[in-house]
């Protein structure tokens, strides 16, 4: 039903979701992997560049400075927007926007001007959003993410150390950092509905990000 919301109002031009101070929410699409899974193939020296190789990624977009709003602030900012006003009670809509106020890691296999516009709001990234649409898709990004040759990244209070393609799926390392944001972007190996991802931190954490398309 949530989807179908979605939908609805995307095609409309007037997608509209709301910011919830409920924890938890819908979590079918987060990604939280076993840490020893994540870490093991880091740790094997004598992979072979088949297994294990650098993957290409670019900083589009970076704001060292950048704190993520608290959750007054943020309230504040969707109630002033009309697309969310009306909808910051409706409690489907802030179970999804939970997902995006929760996670300090968001992904995304798709472009359109609301998978964006809505993600950069209910993220608490709306003080940056001029730099990312100026720096991430002012020329064929967009294409190329919704082609299949793009995956993209947004980093809130981390920031990406490197980016591997091992074995079936890519390993994200970052650090995390006690302000900052960044979106980052990287060349695809694979066409996979889903977007075979771990992220990990330098010192082997697993960190939990959302999948953003919808």
């Amino acid at each position: 039903m949530v989807a179908s919301k979605l939908k609805q109002l995307g095609q409309q031009g007037l997608l509209a979701l709301a910011i919830g101070v409920t924890v938890g929410g819908i979590q079918s699409s987060s990604h939280l992997v076993n840490t020893a899974e994540a870490v093991a193939p880091q740790l094997q020296t004598t992979s072979t560049p088949e297994a294990e190789e650098t993957t290409a990624f670019s900083v589009c977009s970076e704001a060292t400075d950048w704190q993520r709003p608290n959750l007054d602030q943020q309230q504040k900012q969707l109630a002033a927007d009309e697309r969310y006003s009306t909808l910051l009670q409706d409690k489907d809509f802030q179970q999804v926007a939970n997902q995006f106020w929760q996670h300090n890691v968001l992904s995304f296999t798709t472009y359109g001007l609301s998978a964006r516009m809505e993600p950069i709001n209910l993220s608490g990234l709306w003080s940056v959003a001029d730099d990312i649409w100026a720096s991430c898709y002012s020329h064929d990004e967009g294409s190329a993410i919704n082609e299949g040759n793009l995956a993209e990244a947004w980093l809130m209070h981390h920031r990406v150390v490197d980016v591997q393609w091992q074995d079936d799926h890519y390993v994200m390392v970052v650090e995390p950092n006690n302000s900052g944001m960044q979106v980052v972007q990287f060349t695809r190996r694979e066409a996979e509905a889903e977007l075979p991802l771990t992220v990990v931190t330098s010192q082997g954490t697993a960190v939990e990000y959302y999948d953003a398309d919808w």
